[in-house]
């Protein structure tokens, strides 16, 4: 129950600093779209797969341009294999991002972020199979992601950006797995912001 607690106690913290004082004010941001994920691994031939991610968040400024980012998402990863079978592995996963924004004109700026992330597995198919009670499987995964992206302005107070985001699994997902066996996840990505309160 670790990995699904984590991730809810974040989202409580989300709604509670969403339903705070009018005064306060706090930036909310909404994003998915598809993946593209494969594995690091020298034991077995593998090509992409596709799936898909939501996620949440919320930023905090450090300074007039620069931002820590904390996000809770659903992501699908995985690979597919030479016999056209596929392991997905899904996880709620949470990012903590350094980001900065350089203006581009008028009316756009491009957005550079990256940071750490921890993915706590919530399902495992492998082949078809559940494979989320396999004692080899990690329940958790540690990685890095960084990405780009670029955004307009709508109608106040909302935003709109589109981007790319490259997640890179620092832990394998099998324990005492040869050759390795890590995530790596590119994310096409298009999100809304908005700031809530007064």
């Amino acid at each position: 129950m670790l990995r699904f607690t984590s991730g809810a106690a974040f989202l409580a913290c989300v709604l509670a600093l969403s339903a705070g004082p009018a005064e306060a004010q706090f930036p909310l941001r909404i994003l998915g779209g598809p993946t593209i994920s494969n594995v690091s691994t020298d034991e077995y031939d593998t090509s992409s797969k596709v799936g898909f991610f939501a996620a949440v968040g919320t930023s905090f400024a450090l300074s007039e341009s620069v931002a820590v980012s904390p996000f809770l998402g659903f992501v699908q990863k995985g690979a597919e294999f030479s016999d056209e079978t596929q392991d997905t592995y899904s996880y709620i996963e949470i990012p903590v991002l350094l980001g900065t924004q350089i203006p581009v004109g008028e009316n756009a700026s491009i957005s550079l972020s990256a940071g750490p992330q921890v993915a706590f597995n919530i399902n495992c198919d492998e082949e078809g199979y559940d494979c989320s009670e396999y004692d080899n499987h990690k329940s958790t995964e540690f990685g890095f992601v960084a990405g780009a992206g670029i955004g307009f302005p709508l109608t106040d107070p909302y935003d709109l950006s589109f981007g790319v985001s490259f997640d890179f699994g620092l832990t394998d997902v099998f324990d005492e797995m040869d050759g390795g066996y890590k995530n790596r996840v590119i994310y096409i990505w298009g999100s809304i912001g908005t700031v809530l309160g007064g």
